[in-house]
């Protein structure tokens, strides 16, 4: 008797013993799933499709796509409409295992705010005119703008190769904050039809002098005003040479953005921008030479450029790095693209290796 009594007391201090040690840990387990559940929350658009990602815009051929993937790029950006997976363009994406984002809405923003430009908005004395052509006059409303998006999103909802959307690009400074409430209606048919798919939206500057420590950078603190947290899943900085009648050499810019980057988080940070909820995409220039029609010229960037082009993109948080551009239409003959121009094509690759490796990858 006193031999089970022994045996029943021990096993009663043991099962004390095993809550003991067993309760922190739920207790730690549970922590751990909250913060989770937190951090979620405060992230916004965490999909792993966008992140880290590798990329160019207007890869259009068969051939460049093959150049592009050897590059390091595994992600294309298109206007327009995308490539659909049964195309020859769609088919050797497939192959390459290259994904794509879908800049059909940015497109279609661009033609609203030109026919705005051409009625209701006009340039100031003196300004520039935004577009040569009112091609879409019958974007005369909002409404008209978000029928066509609704059409375009229930078209390529079952299209695979796209993994997220490019809303917003160039805007005019007369114009500021016009977009915004556009890009969270545009943001919820996103989320109704093709749920998931971030929307990214494109916010662009100009690099300052090398002589002056990256100072005299072009950037406007409006052009934030058509940034919303509820309209942008992440956000992408282009930052270009300007185009100007003196063709002067790269080395007369700044390429680290040490000015113009602090500038434009600023300006963004005002309007609710958080780099963790809504991520940063860097778009580097791999471009240079004549614009169509014009005595304009975009400074030509070397290998090196692009690199510290790139990695300051990324040290200062970046979690894609895009290249622009294969093609465009403003490009004038003799323009120097990563299809004839060795040194960009070699700036990108070697980009591309920087950026991960400030992101932790291993070579």
């Amino acid at each position: 008797m006193q031999t089970e009594e022994l045996k029943l007391a021990s096993y009663r201090l043991l099962k004390r013993k095993w809550y003991l040690f067993a309760l922190p840990v739920v207790i730690a387990i549970l922590l751990l799933l909250i913060l989770i559940g937190v951090q979620h929350i405060e992230q916004g658009y965490t999909g792993v499709a966008l992140m880290h990602i590798a990329g160019s815009f207007s890869v259009d051929t068969p051939e460049s796509l093959k150049q592009a993937a050897s590059e390091g790029v595994g992600t294309i950006f298109y206007y327009g409409q995308p490539p659909s997976g049964n195309s020859a363009l769609g088919q050797k994406l497939l192959a390459l295992h290259m994904q794509v984002v879908d800049g059909f809405i940015g497109s279609y923003l661009y033609y609203y705010e030109c026919h705005r430009t051409k009625t209701v908005k006009p340039p100031p004395w003196g300004d520039s005119a935004y577009c040569v052509t009112d091609s879409h006059p019958e974007l005369s409303s909002e409404d008209a703008v978000l029928a066509v998006i609704a059409a375009h999103l229930q078209q390529v909802r079952n299209n695979d190769l796209v993994v997220g959307y490019w809303v917003l690009d160039d805007w005019v400074p007369w114009d500021t904050g016009s977009a915004r409430g556009l890009l969270i209606k545009v943001h919820n048919l996103i989320q109704h039809y093709t749920p998931g798919r971030p929307a990214i939206c494109g916010f662009g500057g100009f690099l300052g002098k090398s002589s002056a420590g990256g100072a005299d950078y072009g950037w406007l603190d409006g052009l934030a005003d058509n940034f919303s947290a509820q309209g942008c899943d992440m956000v992408g900085l282009y930052i270009y040479t300007p185009a100007l009648a003196v063709n002067l050499p790269a080395s007369y810019y700044d390429w680290s953005m040490a000015k113009v980057l602090p500038a434009v988080f600023t300006s963004l940070e005002k309007r609710g921008w958080n780099s963790v909820r809504e991520p940063l995409i860097g778009i580097a220039q791999a471009f240079g030479g004549p614009r169509r029609n014009t005595d304009l010229y975009w400074a030509i960037p070397d290998a090196d450029d692009i690199v510290t082009q790139s990695k300051s993109f990324c040290k200062h948080g970046a979690t894609g790095i895009v290249y622009y551009g294969w093609d465009d239409s403003t490009f004038g003959p003799g323009m120097q693209t990563p299809v004839n121009n060795t040194g960009i094509d070699r700036g990108i690759q070697e980009g591309i290796a920087a950026c991960k490796q400030i992101w932790g990858y291993s070579p």
